[in-house]
């Protein structure tokens, strides 16, 4: 106070000024200096740690990191005591380990929950950080609400069950730093969720213990965003496999009047394959762009961005990330299969200029999704802005549906008027793809008119007409 007095009394020149500024600054580092000193000096709290086990010490190690004092209670403590090697962490027997905190952290199977000491933890907030074993039958109730049956008296909290042991011990947690909490206890959640964010994770409040079922699945989830797209893929692939196999091999030999050709099947598993894959990693990414140009249309129709879109084309939505990824992956299976097949087809002239073109757009489609594929990557696109990642996947993306549709025009061109069928229902490739990429442009292209346009930016800003009703 006496400091800002004095600095109220001296005359304010220019010069003054720049010393006034200064000395403010500096008093205010130093008082944060003070502030953050009496912090560090500050003793954190003890947190307890029942069990010697992988997540038992991944855990204890957190805790030094971040300045706690961990309490590791185990029946072993002298094999505990070698294995962690830290003396900031104090290793004991089990009985003693309680008597040192509130927040006690059980990292042992959930087989031996029934032998912990239901006295010793009455009235403490008892973090069930276990997974049910793989192999284990699956129960309606998950472990931590059987812990809660255990210890009726105890606040049972699920959190760190989502975290690798690994991961943890090398100090580099990949992927997302969310931790999942429940529990029955609003008390037990809130001081579990400012455990969390003092390690550095984020706490995500998942309410009542009953949830810890969804929660303990987490890890046992094997790839849920990527099931839909794969089937689709799986399935496209066949289906275009089996339409060249007859369109090609079959088709040729009954129309035919010589006898059964058997050497149409020698390119069988190589060119086949590479059309099939064409074909498939096209129309995935058309897929791609086809539920937002719906959607368009239906924010249009409803004169608003808040009425929920259904339930398929929402699924769709989130989807495309997926469908685009694996469209780069048939394309980059077409590509090097090409290449194959050039190889074997021993071309000795070089190529004329459509075909010269036909493979220049191939070599920048290949690039552009690859763009898009690296854009799509967590760690890149936290690196860019809105207006960057928009600009990417809005505008590379429908140019790689323009580039594919040339790609396949420019190949086979020849192809794309000829009005005789194979077994007189089967049209040839290029008609299928080029008229596929075609209608999806047509699509796309009514939204492009500068009125309609304008208006669509309009209620995707926020505006809503007022006739407007929310659709279920």
């Amino acid at each position: 106070m006496e400091m800002e007095m004095a600095l109220a009394e001296t005359p304010t020149t220019a010069s003054d000024e720049e010393e006034m500024n200064s000395l403010l600054t500096a008093a205010l580092e130093e008082q944060d200096a003070r502030l953050r000193a009496a912090v560090s000096a500050t003793p954190r709290e003890k947190l307890v740690i029942l069990g010697s086990g992988d997540m038992a010490l991944a855990l204890a190690m957190v805790m030094v990191r971040a300045g706690f004092q961990p309490v590791v209670g185990s029946r072993y403590p002298d094999s505990a005591r070698q294995r962690l090697k830290c003396a900031a962490v104090t290793v004991t027997t089990l009985k003693e380990a309680l008597e040192e905190g509130e927040v006690v952290l059980v990292a042992i199977p959930a087989e031996h929950h029934d032998s912990l000491p239901r006295h010793l933890l009455a009235g403490k907030i008892v973090v069930d950080v276990s997974n049910r074993p793989p192999d284990s039958p699956r129960r309606p109730e998950s472990v931590a609400e059987r812990l809660q049956e255990c210890l009726p008296e105890s606040h049972v909290v699920k959190a760190f069950n989502t975290l690798s042991a690994f991961a943890l011990q090398q100090g580099d947690v990949r992927g997302s730093r969310e931790v999942p909490i429940c529990s029955n206890s609003t008390y037990g959640r809130e001081r579990v969720s400012a455990l969390v964010k003092s390690l550095g994770f984020t706490p995500l409040d998942c309410g009542v213990l009953e949830n810890a079922r969804e929660i303990e699945n987490i890890p046992f989830r094997f790839f849920p965003e990527w099931k839909t797209p794969c089937i689709v893929a799986a399935v496209l692939f066949w289906v275009f496999f089996l339409f060249l196999f007859f369109r090609r091999q079959i088709c040729p030999n009954i129309e035919g009047k010589e006898p059964w050709d058997w050497n149409r099947f020698q390119p069988l598993p190589l060119k086949n394959g590479m059309l099939a894959f064409a074909l498939s990693g096209t129309v995935l990414l058309l897929m791609c762009y086809v539920p937002g140009t719906i959607a368009g249309y239906l924010q249009l129709q409803r004169g608003t961005k808040y009425a929920p879109f259904p339930r398929w084309l929402d699924r769709w939505l989130k989807a495309r990330k997926q469908m685009g990824l694996l469209a780069l992956l048939t394309g980059c299976a077409h590509a090097c299969m090409s290449i194959f097949t050039l190889m074997g087809s021993g071309v000795s002239q070089p190529p004329d200029w459509s075909q010269q073109l036909y493979l220049a757009l191939g070599v920048v489609l290949t690039a552009v999704m690859a763009i898009l594929g690296v854009a799509s990557i967590p760690s890149v696109a936290a690196t860019l802005t809105w207006q960057e990642f928009s600009f990417l996947q809005r505008y590379l993306g429908w140019l790689s549906v323009l580039l594919v549709t040339l790609h396949a025009l420019i190949k086979g061109h020849r192809r794309l008027l000829d009005n005789r069928f194979m077994c007189y229902v089967i049209p040839h490739e290029t008609q299928v793809i080029v008229t596929l990429c075609i209608l999806v442009i047509l699509m796309k292209l009514p939204l492009l008119i500068p009125c309609i346009n304008s208006r669509l930016m309009k209620i995707r800003r926020g505006y809503e007409r007022k006739s407007t009703r929310l659709y279920a």
